[in-house]
């Protein structure tokens, strides 16, 4: 139950992402600075799992994680799919993050899409994602927006792709802005409910706003803690840009 969409630009790039969850699950704790095994990262935690489902580094890559709902759920006891991102989050490159997920026993794991955005690369091939399904571990190459939707998935879909064409889809390139996705990410189109990407439903609803920026100088992390309808949009951290590790 979460919405992603992403900026590209020549040098740098922007990320936002509305997390979905029951209104039952503990608040999260709000962004912060931690230092992994290479460089530091920047990132929220989920005190239920222990994990996260967004972060960036002082690299320059950010990583996002989204429940697949479509897949088949793997029997037994699991392991919380944040865990992923938190391991990843010192990753130097995409690479990386491939090679680790790969060597994961995801059977222990409910299905997932997991992207990776990298700074360097050309314009058209800075997002890798790879999605769990279950079954299977597939590379991907993901269509903005990318929703996740545990009821109603394709009317969710539907109504949410139809808002982001009518808010963004429309406009040219270079006539987009930081702000249209802020706005769409704060949406109540067609009406404040299931369908809306700042979703409200009685049981679940978007409990927090990530906004990750990422430039040549420096990144940046703005959050709402909670629906980004009702709560302003504000930096909880930022990192200096720095060169991997030799």
């Amino acid at each position: 139950m979460c919405t992603i969409s992403w900026l590209i630009k020549p040098k740098g790039y922007c990320v936002f992402f509305n997390r979905d969850e029951q209104i039952t699950r503990p608040r999260a704790v709000p962004p912060a600075v931690f230092a992994g095994n290479e460089v530091r990262f920047i990132m929220p935690v989920d005190p239920q799992g222990g994990g996260a489902w967004f972060a960036v580094n002082e690299l320059g890559l950010t990583f996002a994680l989204l429940n697949y709902y479509q897949g088949r759920l793997p029997k037994g006891r699991l392991i919380s799919r944040g865990q992923i991102v938190k391991q990843c989050s010192d990753f130097v490159d995409s690479s990386q993050v491939k090679a680790h997920v790969d060597s994961l026993n995801l059977a222990r794991y409910a299905p997932f899409s997991l992207l990776v955005f990298a700074p360097h690369a050309a314009v058209g091939a800075r997002i890798t994602m790879l999605r769990w399904d279950g079954k299977s571990l597939v590379e991907h190459i993901p269509m903005c927006p990318l929703i996740s939707s545990a009821m109603r998935y394709d009317e969710v879909h539907e109504s949410r792709l139809k808002v982001y064409d009518q808010l963004i889809g429309g406009k040219g390139d270079g006539d987009v802005c930081v702000s249209d996705f802020v706005r769409l990410h704060s949406s109540h189109l067609p009406e404040r409910s299931a369908l809306s990407v700042c979703m409200h439903r009685h049981d679940a609803q978007t409990v927090s706003f990530s906004q990750v920026e990422v430039t040549e100088e420096v990144v940046r992390y703005l959050y709402s803690d909670g629906a980004p309808c009702e709560n302003p949009l504000r930096e909880f951290a930022r990192l200096q840009r720095s060169k991997p590790p030799q």
